[in-house]
């Protein structure tokens, strides 16, 4: 039920990026290569299996913050609870800001390193 796959973003061109998520493919590599790395630094000695993938905890952020979407909305898309997005949208943001790849937080969520 997902509206973008990982199928269907492989198929994105820049100009797509740069439509959906305000972004471009570049920046979107960047923010999911330092989502990854924190998600190591937090889960050094065991990992925590979700139902959300680390690219759709990113695309669900990127849509949140540019579409204005509601919590309850994407979590019907998603087949989670809001609390689950609330939670992952605020992990993301915090971790992109501390990344220095966002410059503010639509979630008032503030830099923790």
């Amino acid at each position: 039920m997902r509206s973008i796959t990982v199928q269907r973003l492989a198929e994105f061109t820049e100009q797509d990026y740069e439509f959906t998520f305000g972004i471009t493919r570049k920046e979107f590599a960047q923010m999911l290569e330092a989502l990854n790395a924190a998600y190591c630094k937090e889960h050094r000695r065991r990992p925590h299996f979700t139902k959300i993938t680390m690219q759709d905890k990113l695309v669900l952020t990127l849509l949140y913050r540019r579409e204005y979407r509601s919590m309850e909305n994407i979590a019907a898309e998603y087949g989670v609870s809001r609390d689950t997005i609330a939670d992952n949208i605020h992990w993301v943001e915090r971790a992109l800001l501390n990344a220095n790849l966002l410059q503010n937080s639509v979630t008032c969520v503030y830099k923790t390193n």
